[in-house]
């Protein structure tokens, strides 16, 4: 099983994805770390849709719930 690094943008956090890291900050993924960082140098994604680095890779949805799809996608993927 392949560790999957999951980190938000702080900004993005504030924007809205902050249910989207709460979710997955509930839930049990043991082969998932989760961090936020103050600035993950994307300010244009960040202005403009939701989103969060997967193993150094840009993960973005239109909303939060969109993103939060698609970041457990990408973990179920490594699985």
């Amino acid at each position: 099983m392949k560790t999957v690094t999951v980190v938000f943008c702080t900004a993005s956090l504030l924007d809205g994805a902050i249910d989207a890291y709460n979710h997955l900050k509930g839930r049990q993924y043991p082969n998932m770390t989760m961090r936020a960082e103050a600035c993950l140098g994307y300010c244009g994604r960040c202005a403009n849709t939701f989103f969060a680095l997967v193993n150094k890779e840009v993960v973005e949805g239109a909303t939060s719930e969109e993103l939060l799809a698609k970041i457990i996608d990408r973990i179920s993927d490594q699985d």
